[in-house]
């Protein structure tokens, strides 16, 4: 990993299986430890998607990305600081190159809308992933028990208060 630094802005690249960027950002680091990079992002903060256009965000987010997981987590608030939606990306652990952050994003999704339970989503993209990026049987049960794991973590996830900008 390079050397990040707390405030730091850095660009991150959601990317499909094959390297496509499909979604780009800008967020500032919150923290960063050995295994651990938090970024927030203040709702109106632009999100290109692949065609290029802009959908700036309509929430304040808070990203955790570990370093030896197979997802991802968002914490989403509304703009006044409630926290509305927890949800987890099943994807490889973030890269870094050329001062950018990216990770791989196979689809396979958790998500709990407060106050409702955690729901496994997006198996139908998880279908057409396996079938078009030819997902190994072992693969796909490795991110089925990652998704198990993401539920369990989306039940009973603590987020911090919402981050101020």
């Amino acid at each position: 990993m390079q050397n990040i630094k707390v405030g730091e802005l850095i660009p991150v690249h959601a990317c499909k299986t094959d390297g496509t960027v499909y979604r780009s950002w800008q967020a500032t680091v919150e923290s960063v430890s050995s295994n651990l990079l938090v970024t927030v992002a203040p709702a109106g903060s632009s999100v290109l998607n692949i065609q290029g256009e802009d959908y700036p965000l309509t929430h304040h987010y808070r990203a955790y990305y570990w370093f030896d997981k197979f997802y991802n987590l968002l914490e989403v608030f509304e703009p006044d600081g409630r926290l509305v939606h927890i949800y987890i990306k099943i994807a490889s652990p973030p890269e870094f190159r050329d001062g950018v952050m990216s990770f791989k994003d196979h689809e396979l999704d958790v998500s709990k809308v407060l106050p409702n339970p955690a729901t496994l989503v997006d198996e139908d993209e998880f279908a057409e992933a396996i079938l078009k990026y030819r997902y190994s049987s072992e693969f796909q049960e490795k991110m089925y028990a990652v998704a198990r794991e993401a539920l369990e973590i989306a039940e009973s996830w603590n987020a911090k208060p919402c981050p101020t900008f």
